[in-house]
C-alpha cells in the first residue's frame, strides 16, 4: 500500500459512506422482492438490522477518518487544495503523532464533538479545519452518537437517550421502535425525501469534505 495522503483518505472515506448507502438501497429492493419468498424471505426486521449495520459502519468510518486526518495534518501534509493547518505540535513521525493524540486523554475519543473540537484547538491554530466543519453540527453528531450507543449498548441510559431523541424528532415514540426502524424513517419535511440514515451519512460526508477540501 502506498503512503497515505489527505487525498487518498478523503476518497477512501467517501467510498465507504457511499457503500453504506448502497447497501441500504439494495436492502430496500430485497425486502420488496423477497418479502414472500419461501426460502429466502427478507423481512422488515432484516432490513432494519442492515440499516443498523450500515450506520455502525459509517460511524466507524467517520471515527477512523478523524483520527487519520489529525495524524496526516500533524505530520505537515497538505489538503489537495494546498491548505495546510498551522500546527501547535511537530511530531517526529507517525508513531509520535499517535502518541501525542493518545496523551490528549485516557482514551482518545473521536465520538464526542466537544472533545474533538477541544483537541483540534489544542493541536492546530483556531482548530482549523476541524472546528469550522464540526461545530455547526455538534447537535447532529451527538444524536448520531446517541443512536450508536443505543445499537451498541443495552443500558437504560442509552435507551432513554435514544427515546428522547426520537421524541424530539417525531414528537412521539412509536411502538416497537428500534434504532434500525428509526433510521429507515423519512426525515419530516426533507426535500428531496431521505431517510434519517441517508441524512446522517450525508452530514458525515459533508464534514469530511470540508476537513479535506479539494
Amino acid at each position: 500500500m502506498g503512503r497515505r495522503t489527505p487525498r487518498s483518505l478523503r476518497s477512501g472515506t467517501l467510498e465507504e459512506f457511499e457503500a453504506a448507502i448502497e447497501l441500504t438501497s439494495r436492502a430496500q429492493v430485497w425486502q420488496g422482492n423477497l418479502r414472500y419468498h419461501r426460502q429466502a424471505r427478507f423481512t422488515k426486521s432484516h432490513h432494519s438490522q442492515i440499516n443498523e449495520l450500515a450506520f455502525l459502519k459509517s460511524f466507524l468510518t467517520w471515527e477512523a477518518f478523524l483520527e487519520e486526518a489529525f495524524i496526516l495534518y500533524l505530520l505537515g501534509m497538505k489538503a489537495p487544495t494546498g491548505f495546510q493547518p498551522v500546527r501547535h505540535a511537530f511530531p517526529r513521525n507517525r508513531q509520535h503523532a499517535e502518541e501525542l493524540l493518545a496523551s490528549d486523554a485516557r482514551h482518545t475519543d473521536w465520538t464526542a464533538a466537544d472533545r474533538v473540537i477541544a483537541r483540534a484547538n489544542r493541536f492546530f491554530k483556531a482548530g482549523r479545519p476541524f472546528v469550522g466543519a464540526i461545530r455547526p453540527r455538534r447537535t447532529v453528531l451527538n444524536n448520531i452518537k446517541t443512536i450508536r450507543n443505543a445499537i451498541s449498548h443495552s443500558s437504560d441510559e442509552a435507551i432513554d437517550k435514544f427515546k428522547t431523541l426520537v421524541r424530539n424528532e417525531l414528537t412521539y415514540y412509536p411502538n416497537a421502535m428500534t434504532p434500525g426502524t428509526f433510521l429507515m424513517m423519512s426525515v419530516p419535511g426533507a426535500t428531496p425525501p431521505q431517510t434519517y440514515l441517508q441524512s446522517y451519512v450525508e452530514i458525515l460526508q459533508s464534514m469530511a469534505e470540508a476537513i479535506v477540501p479539494i
